[in-house]
This record gives C-alpha cells, structure tokens and sequence, in this order.
C-alpha cells in the first residue's frame, strides 16, 4: 500500500508498481532535483538507498550523503518523516557551497510542464519504467496476460502542455495496424492509456506470436511490431539434385490473429512447384482450425510431417539495419554503450540479434516471474525465447 502521506507530502515522486522505490523531484526551496529511492523493506528504512545525480556531478565540500542518509534514518521512522529531515541538510548544503553556482547547476523547469507531468504520471506510477531527468521523456510498461513486458517511451515538448493540442512522439513495438490509435493523442495520459488498452486487446496476437517464435522454426528474428514470420516448410529439389529450401511467408491479422493467415511461398520456382500446387488445391481457410496449435495448422495446410530447421538466409542488397546493428536496446529503445560489456547484454542463440541494457533485462526478467539466485537471474530472451542467465552484481538497486 501507498503512504498517502508520500502523495500529500511529495507529489512529484513516482513509485513504482510494489511502492519499494520512488524517482522523481524533491522541491529545495526556489529549484528541485532529481532524486531515486531504494527502500526494499518498506515501510521500515532497512537498507534505504538514495541516488542524486547532481551530488554525484559536483564534488561539495565535505558533504557525504551515505552518512548523511544513516544519521537521518535514526531519527525516523517512516520515508515521508525521512525526506522532510533530509530536505533541509540539501537545502543547506547547496546554499553552503560557494563553489557551485546552484542557479545554472540545477535544471530550471517550467512549473506549469513540471506539475501537469507529474499530476498525469501520477495516476498511473505503477507502470513507470524510467523518468528523464529533465522530463524530456517517460517510459511505461505494461505486462500482458503472459506476463511479457510492453514498452512505451513518450517525449514531452518543453512546452507542455501548454501545445496540448499537437499529438505527442513516442516509440513503442506494436503492430503497425494499432498505430494509427496513437497518432492523434494529444496528453500524456490518453497515450498511455491507449496503449495499455492495445496491449491488453492483443493478448492473442501476443500469445501466437510467442508460439511461433519457439515451436515453428521461423528464420530470422521478430519483434512484437512483426506479424510476418518466415516458417521453413520443407525441401524441394532443383534438377541438379540439390536441396533447395522453401520457407513460407505467414502474415497474421494481429486483430484476429486465430484465424487463417494469408501465405506468401519463397524459394526458386522448381523447388515451391508442389507447395504452390497444394495452395492451388485447397482452401487454407477450410483446413485451419482454432482447435490446432499454429504449428499443427501450418503442417496439416502443407502436407508435411515436420517443419525444417532454421536456416540463415542472406540479407537483400538494401538490408535494414536491425536493432543490433543500430546498437539500441531492444526493451526501452535507447542506445548501447558497446564500450560498457558489464552494462550490456547480448542474446546466446546466434541467429537472434537482440541487444539489451543489463538492467532493462533483469528488469524484465524479474517482471516475468524470476527470482534471483546466487546473484543471478534466469529466463527466456524477450525476442527468442532462448535461455538467458544474467548476473546482478553490479544492479544493486534491482536486487529483491
């Protein structure tokens, strides 16, 4: 439960969904800072973390906020009473520090944006992932009924909302079809309730995007944005005896994604000559079945007793770069620092290119239900679904 007194006494804060950790600004009389919390054992002050990046940027003059976090923390009792006692020790502290000029060291914000972002994000904190410091953007996340992470990053004008009118920017991986409901949003609020409600509307398409993902073999990787999957359904011969692949292009309608997809054949003519005749025979429609895995389907339509093995296939002449090649993080978006490998983490399975921010995907790993053991998590790749083990020695702040 939320200590109301939090909401009354700090409403700039945000908490996250289990109220163990809180990010936002506390007010230092004319200007605020950007602060994170930590309290796992909440609401008793045990282990209580406290990060404050400006205090880290300047070195002020014998100041140490870990003694100083310990001294206040035996004086009270709750984290309300422990942020008004600490408050006036950082009011102090700036004003005390002529080496700083605290005006331009401090970020200036525009109160009406401050206050309308913060009163908007309020209502739905159990679902911030991360907050710009200067509220330039907000991520949320929002766990579908299988318990896999969704993610939207939304940028704020410096002048909101005062342009409330002009719709928002934002990067999220939804099929292109649900897009369009984004387009026209104008608050913070309506975007982010737009897209929980698309994310919950889509429980099926996610659930068979999984399923094709770990049991039909597809080739290449996928992202939640994808609904086309290449699924390779046999081996066809050329003339000269070779094997020639022959994968099929399965487009679902992410809207009614049990129904029968459409197909789409590749591979050289000779060798998709009696799969293409197979299509020409029979009516797909006819033949799937919401009562069959999608697997099952997929071999029944064809005629095939099993599915082949993943194959690589060569990339275009106008190849795309993919996230990995882009060095983004494949959950919140943002770029890697290749430089940091302790901060990055990269997917075993040779033939997925996902790259990930190391606490983007413990903290997904823990969302799905992962507990940590002998300082690890384990789990599944959000986009392969290949076993994943990932170290938390240096993430304390995720630590349960």
């Amino acid at each position: 439960m939320i200590d109301l007194s939090m909401w009354e006494n700090f409403p700039m804060l945000i908490p996250s969904k289990n109220c163990k950790s809180w990010k936002g600004y506390i007010s230092l009389n004319t200007y605020s800072v950007y602060i994170e919390i930590f309290c796992p054992n909440i609401p008793l002050l045990d282990n209580l973390k406290v990060q404050i990046p400006e205090l880290e940027a300047f070195n002020f003059h014998q100041f140490d906020l870990k003694e100083t976090i310990e001294i206040v923390k035996q004086k009270t009792h709750s984290l309300p009473e422990f942020l008004k006692e600490l408050i006036p020790v950082l009011v102090k502290v700036w004003k005390q520090d002529t080496s700083i000029n605290v005006p331009n060291s401090s970020y200036i914000f525009n109160e009406e944006k401050f206050h309308s972002v913060i009163q908007e994000v309020n209502l739905y904190g159990q679902y911030v992932h991360t907050i710009d410091e200067n509220l330039k953007h907000i991520t949320f996340n929002v766990l579908d009924m299988c318990k896999h992470s969704h993610f939207i990053k939304i940028f704020i004008p410096d002048e909101y909302p005062m342009i409330k009118k002009q719709p928002l920017c934002f990067e999220t991986m939804v099929p292109s079809v649900s897009l369009n409901l984004f387009l026209k949003m104008t608050t913070i609020l309506n975007l982010f309730e737009t897209f929980k409600n698309v994310v919950n509307e889509l429980s099926n398409f996610w659930n068979v995007h999984n399923e094709i993902i770990s049991t039909c073999n597809p080739i290449g990787s996928y992202t939640f944005r994808d609904v086309n999957y290449r699924i390779p359904i046999g081996l066809g011969c050329c003339n000269i005896l070779l094997d020639i692949h022959v994968c099929v292009e399965v487009e679902v309608d992410p809207l009614n994604p049990l129904n029968c997809p459409k197909f789409h054949l590749h591979g050289r003519p000779a060798s998709m000559e009696k799969f293409q005749k197979r299509l020409n025979e029979i009516n797909p429609i006819l033949i799937w079945s919401t009562e069959n895995s999608f697997k099952e389907n997929i071999l029944n339509v064809f005629e095939v007793p099993t599915l082949q093995s993943q194959y690589e296939e060569e990339k275009p002449e106008h190849y795309i770069a993919s996230q990995n090649d882009l060095n983004c993080c494949c959950i919140c978006y943002d770029q890697l620092d290749m430089a940091l490998k302790n901060q990055t983490k990269s997917c075993v399975n040779e033939k997925c290119d996902a790259l990930y921010h190391m606490s983007c995907i413990c903290e997904w790993l823990l969302n799905s239900g992962s507990t940590p053991m002998f300082e690890h998590l384990q789990g599944k790749c959000p986009q392969c679904e290949e076993d994943m083990l990932v170290a938390l020695e240096n993430f304390d702040l995720i630590k349960t």
